[in-house]
């Protein structure tokens, strides 16, 4: 198959093409390869089983429109943590319970299932929709591992013989219980004023207010900025899976704000939806190489007061992943946590949690942990497909010898990066939401006006919207505010 797409993609007339064995040049175009690798494809689906009554698409495209906009709506209704709505990027494959009461989006390494984002349905049928998706998994003779499940869906995974681990903790800011004010934000107030004074202001975007101005000014400075912080990076890319990728054509019901200095774009934040809109996740950000110091938590502060004022309750810091993995206790794997601290201590030259864990625990966020479950059992090869997944490891090694030089350079800066404690300060286990059996409302404030150092005009005047409304024509749903100042 890998030899059929390598001859689908070359052209005739190229040396590769011409240096081909002959029995390949033989009546064999690009057209034919591509024939017989939609063939293997096809094949391959056909070998999946699935259980009467329930569905199985191997890709996005494949599902029907009133499927995908369904999918959308589960995932933004009843997405329980920052990476529920992680289930719409385009690479994952979809099974859907009997009657569409539920979907499970996941990619697929070989013979292993990652799920991200959990069980996409409303409470009631939660059980109905794993027991579904473990006889698929049973008959397909697979293994499937659900990460960043929470305390509550731990207890239905144990119940179902899961075996579970501690991965990771998901940061969480309550906005009904902080003012930033006090001696533990003073580091925040002092990025906040520093930028102020230097004229920078944060805006929201929404894309369908001036289509034009979005396509032809907003989006090439927000792909620039993406690909000069992708140039900082050690692997000069997106990761995958556990992180969205940036789209802007793509936002769907993710809101878009930029930081302006005077009438340039510094940087960008976009925020992903859960609980129906009572939880915001911070899960991409970026910046320009040259921008006034404290620029991203200024940005993100602005957010944080925002969305306090339209009533709001919780903002997601997305997780550090691996944070207070260990030591293991009873019923733990000692390889998973084992690696997961190895990860912790020694790999940061590769993927800095450390630095990542400093630089958000300055918010002063409450904890929620967060398992992995592994169906039948973990393993080597089950622990081997979370990394394949992420592509953590696909990297050049001449950009990681450079950055690991430059890791080096700056020993003497990390060993002031603050430790996390054996036990969090504030620790959250469930997030107090009442999740709808129909379709839930959407605060939606009639008018917002902001002023330059981004403080409130005019108070917002909430209305209900139903959640059954849905894209048109492949267009961003209507995002929960309309503020856009130029």
């Amino acid at each position: 198959m890998l030899i059929a797409i390598w001859m689908a993609s070359l052209d005739e007339n190229s040396p590769e093409c011409r240096s081909r064995p002959s029995f390949l040049n033989s009546s064999f175009d690009s057209a034919t390869w591509l024939n017989i690798v939609k063939s293997l494809h096809r094949k391959s689906s056909k070998r999946i089983k699935v259980p009467d009554g329930c569905e199985y698409f191997p890709c996005q495209s494949a599902m029907p429109r009133d499927a995908i906009a369904l999918m959308e709506n589960y995932a933004f209704s009843y997405g329980q943590t920052y990476d529920a709505y992680l289930a719409t990027e385009d690479d994952r494959q979809y099974f859907w319970s009997p009657g569409r009461k539920g979907v499970v989006g996941f990619v697929r390494w070989h013979r292993v299932l990652n799920v991200l984002g959990g069980l996409l349905t409303s409470p009631e049928f939660e059980e109905e929709l794993l027991e579904s998706f473990l006889e698929f998994v049973r008959i397909n003779r697979l293994t499937v591992n659900f990460f960043n499940l929470g305390r509550r869906e731990e207890k239905l995974f144990r119940r179902h013989k899961f075996k579970i681990n501690k991965c990771t903790e998901e940061l969480i800011v309550r906005l009904d219980q902080v003012n930033w004010q006090g001696k533990a934000y003073e580091w925040l107030r002092r990025q906040e004023n520093y930028c102020i004074r230097k004229h920078l202001r944060v805006e929201e975007i929404q894309p369908q207010d001036d289509p034009q101005f979005y396509r032809e000014v907003i989006v090439p400075e927000l792909l620039e900025i993406n690909r000069e912080h992708l140039a900082r990076t050690p692997h000069g890319r997106e990761l995958i899976f556990f992180e969205g990728r940036f789209d802007p054509w793509s936002l769907r019901r993710r809101r878009l704000f930029v930081t302006f200095h005077r009438e340039k774009i510094i940087a960008f934040v976009v925020c992903n939806p859960a609980l129906a809109g009572d939880l915001w996740a911070i899960e991409i950000y970026r910046r320009r190489d040259e921008v006034p110091r404290g620029v991203m938590p200024y940005s993100m502060l602005q957010i944080m007061r925002q969305l306090k004022d339209e009533g709001v309750p919780y903002v997601s810091l997305s997780s550090v992943p691996f944070l207070r993995c260990g030591p293991p206790i009873k019923n733990d794997d000692l390889r998973f946590q084992g690696a997961c601290q190895f990860f912790w201590h020694a790999m940061n030259w590769l993927f800095d949690v450390r630095g990542i864990y400093h630089f958000k625990s300055r918010f002063r966020p409450d904890y929620r942990e967060m398992y992995v479950a592994t169906y039948p059992q973990m393993s080597i090869i089950s622990m081997f497909a979370m990394a394949a997944s992420w592509q953590l490891f696909r990297i050049s090694p001449w950009r990681l010898l450079r950055h690991t030089f430059q890791f080096w350079r700056s020993r003497k800066q990390r060993a002031a990066l603050a430790t996390p404690e054996p036990r969090p300060e504030r620790k959250i286990r469930k997030l107090r939401h009442p999740l709808y059996s129909e379709d839930p409302p959407v605060r939606v404030p009639r008018k917002r006006v902001r002023t330059r150092d981004a403080s409130t005009v005019e108070e917002l005047a909430q209305v209900e919207v139903p959640m059954s409304y849905l894209p048109q024509n492949g267009a961003s749903p209507v995002s929960p505010i309309h503020m856009v100042e130029r």
